[in-house]
Order: C-alpha cells, then structure tokens, then sequence
C-alpha cells in the first residue's frame, strides 16, 4: 500500500463522523500495516474522564495488542487532526514507520484546541527512528469534523 492513502483516510473521516457522540470529539485514527488496517479508534477523553485517550493513543494500545507487542514498525497512523506531542511521542517510542493526518493545529478552534502547541513535524525532527510525515493530506474534509 502506497501512503498517504484516500481510502484509509476517508475511513478515519467517517469514524470520527460517526463517534462524535460516543467521544464527544470528531478526531479518528486508524494504523495500517502492510495491507491491513490493524486497529481503529476515536477520541475518549471525556466518556472515559482519561486525559491520554485521544484517538492516536487509543489505536497504539489496540494496535500493540492485537500485535503482541509494543514495536509497531512498519505500521503508519492516519488521524483526522494533526497529533499532539504526547501522541506524535508515543508513534515515535512504538517504532512506527510513518503519520498521515489531515486537519492541523492551524485549524484549531475553541473546542478543538491543543493544550502544547509542537507541532508534529517538530517532534519527529528529535526522535529515533525517523519517521514519515505526510501532513494536510485530505486537509479540507478533515477540518469539516472541527466543525462538528
């Protein structure tokens, strides 16, 4: 699979769609790996009152479950919006190959804020292994869901 992929993202796009009230937040992530989406996810912060629950963390720890194990190299994560440090960090620690995402921290809004404002780009620049970026892809329908 060639990344960034359309098809993948437009599925994270109705994921956040269509979690928006379980999660109160329209942000959706899903990892792929090779040819296969290995795990998806949405944000869960105020349904589950956990601070960490954003929809990068969620699908990691799916991700690594399914996958018995903590190093997810070789996989990609695609989120509607641009990951935070503690997200972007955890895709560097879990060795991933590669982040897709599409709205960004410039399309912020008073609900769809970022308390630390390091972009993702920034802290992948000061991780090992280097990984991937493809940023703003499929940019417009994922600021749609900042609206919802």
């Amino acid at each position: 699979m060639n990344h960034p992929n359309k098809e993948i993202m437009s599925k994270a796009i109705k994921i956040a769609k269509d979690n928006v009230d379980n999660g109160k937040h329209a942000v959706a992530a899903i990892i792929v790996k090779d040819d296969k989406i290995i795990s998806e996810a949405y944000t869960t912060i105020q349904r589950d009152n956990d601070p960490t629950k954003h929809a990068e963390i969620n699908a990691i720890r799916e991700a690594a479950k399914k996958l018995n194990s903590y190093k997810l190299e070789e996989c990609w994560l695609y989120t509607t919006f641009e990951p935070c440090p503690m997200c972007t960090s955890a895709c560097v620690w879990a060795r991933m190959k590669g982040i897709v995402y599409g709205a960004s921290m410039d399309d912020r809004n008073e609900k769809y804020a970022q308390r630390i404002l390091i972009r993702t780009e920034e802290v992948l620049k000061h991780g090992t292994p280097k990984l991937k970026l493809h940023k703003d892809f499929m940019r417009e329908e994922c600021k749609k869901l900042l609206l919802l």
